[in-house]
Order: C-alpha cells, then sequence, then structure tokens
C-alpha cells in the first residue's frame, strides 16, 4: 500500500491510526513511536504524520551502511597492498607442513629422468655486480635453475619459489651435497633487478652466496635468449591506458639440470616440494648415461 501524502507533504486523516493506514509496513516501521501509538494521540487533528520523514530515515540508514562498507573495502584493499611484497611465511604457502609431501617420495634411483631439452651457457651478471657465465657456475654440478622478479607479488609464484628453494638449499647441506648442486635464480626483470637490489632479495631469503647465485641480464636481447633456450614464458602486464605497470604474466617454472646442460626435470607450484627436489639430484648424480644421451 503506497502512502497518499497531500501536496504539503503531511498524511491525510486526523488520527494517528487513520494516518498510518495510508503508509506501508516498512515506512511505519520508520515513525516515531508516539505516531504509532493510537492511544496516545487519538482524535488530534493537530497530528501530521509524514512519510517523507520515515523515507529519508531510511535512506539515511542505507547510505550510512553503504558508507561503512566502502570504509572497510578500502581498509583491506590498504592492507594488501602494504603487504603485498612482504615474504610469506610457510603456513601462507600452497604446499602445507614446511613443504612436507602428502606421498612418500620414490627412493633417488629407482627411476628415470629423461632429457627434456638442452640449454645454453648465457653470461648474466650477479649479485655484486659481476660479469659470471652460467656455464662455469654448472659446471661438474646439477643445477636448479629459476626464473623470478624481486617485486613478484604472487604468493604462489615467485615467493613461494624462494621458499622452496631456502629449502632446498637447507636439505642439500643436510645430504652432503651442497659441492655437488648449485641454485641459480635468473630475473625476469633485469631493468628493475639491479646487483643491490638482488643482494637484499638474497638476503631475505638467506641466500649462501658461493651455492646460491641471484642473477640478472645485462640486456633485454640477453634476457630473451636465455628464457627461449630454457622455453620460460613471461609477458608484461599494461594496464587499460596500456601503461606498463611493472608486474609479468609468467608461470613458475624451477629446472633441474644435469651437469652436461640437459633439463632432466621442471617443477612448477603443486610439485615444488624439496624432498623430491633432493631425490631427484641423488637420482642425476648416480646416472652414468649423463652426457651421452
Amino acid at each position: 500500500m503506497r502512502c497518499l501524502a497531500n501536496p504539503s507533504g503531511s498524511l491525510r486523516g486526523s488520527t494517528a491510526t487513520e494516518a498510518i493506514s495510508q503508509c506501508n509496513y516498512s515506512e511505519i516501521a520508520a515513525l516515531p513511536s508516539v505516531a504509532r501509538n493510537d492511544n496516545s494521540r487519538r482524535g488530534n487533528p493537530r497530528l501530521v504524520l509524514s512519510c517523507s520523514q520515515a523515507r529519508k530515515r531510511r535512506m539515511r540508514y542505507w547510505l550510512m551502511l553503504i558508507g561503512v562498507w566502502i570504509a572497510a573495502a578500502l581498509l583491506a584493499l590498504d592492507f594488501r597492498t602494504a603487504h603485498a611484497h612482504e615474504i610469506p611465511g610457510f603456513e601462507d604457502t600452497y604446499i602445507q607442513g614446511m613443504f612436507s609431501p602428502k606421498f612418500t617420495p620414490p627412493a633417488a634411483g629407482t627411476y628415470d629422468l629423461p632429457v627434456i631439452r638442452h640449454v645454453q651457457a648465457f653470461v648474466l651478471i650477479d649479485a655484486a655486480g659481476r660479469r659470471v657465465n652460467t656455464a662455469s657456475l654448472m659446471r661438474g654440478k646439477v643445477a636448479v635453475v629459476s626464473f623470478i622478479y624481486t617485486t613478484c607479488s604472487d604468493r604462489l609464484g615467485c615467493p613461494l619459489a624462494g621458499i622452496a628453494l631456502r629449502e632446498l638449499q637447507i636439505k642439500l647441506a643436510q645430504e652432503g651435497l651442497q659441492d655437488q648442486a648449485v641454485l641459480l635464480s635468473i630475473s625476469l626483470d633485469p631493468e628493475h633487478d639491479t646487483p643491490a637490489q638482488l643482494a637484499k632479495y638474497a638476503h631475505a631469503f638467506g641466500v649462501e652466496s658461493s651455492r646460491w647465485h641471484m642473477l640478472t641480464a645485462s640486456s633485454e636481447q640477453v634476457l630473451k635468449a636465455t628464457l627461449r633456450s630454457f622455453g620460460q614464458d613471461r609477458a608484461k602486464i599494461y594496464d587499460e591506458r596500456g601503461r606498463f605497470t611493472g608486474r609479468y604474466r609468467h608461470v613458475l617454472k624451477v629446472f633441474l639440470v644435469d651437469q652436461a646442460g640437459q633439463v632432466r626435470n621442471i617443477y612448477s607450484t603443486g610439485s615444488l616440494v624439496p624432498q623430491v627436489m633432493v631425490n631427484d639430484i641423488k637420482t642425476v648424480l648416480a646416472d652414468k648415461t649423463t652426457g651421452q644421451q
């Protein structure tokens, strides 16, 4: 039932009962209690009730709720932005239980890791600003090569790889394999990831610089050649105005490379388990056919 107000904005009717009968139930709820109490003002011809007043009150209520919702949304956005580049704890990552697999990994040497592709050697720049040849870093060792960039905020991307590789670094030392394996992390963003920036990133992840090398390319051309050799994708992300956002779209890949420069396995988000990687390294080290395939 719609409220029948006269041109002056007041309700027709000399009593509260008559006035209220002209408003719908939601409007009645917003009226003052005295207006709803028929016995308190019955017969008073001067009682004037306005449904527009009820509507205004209801409108103010909804505007207040909308304002609270917007404020909460902005607060959540600020929190996410402030913490976007923090290194997540283990409990925040995709792999639970500090990367402990939900299965028993096959014992090292009980399976084969066929050659996937051969990768070339490149001259890159390390966190100390030195030009280094990847062939020299990998010579005689099994290498674990990842592609990251230091401002990556996807927790299931570069930060996840960093945490998994930190655990791998620890496990390799525990297994006495630290001199037979080497870790290389190559930046996808050579423009921003300077040696100084890589050094900060390495410190945050507890990198042992002699066994885990943070590298960047001297140019975009060198990086693209390196990416092609490994088969690693990377695409810049642009906003609606065509401006580069500083972020990259890429599939998380970590490559296991044998002593002959051959990729023997590729890990991604769901398979980046340090114990599995340790067993794979042992399997490759025990493979007498390495370099003959």
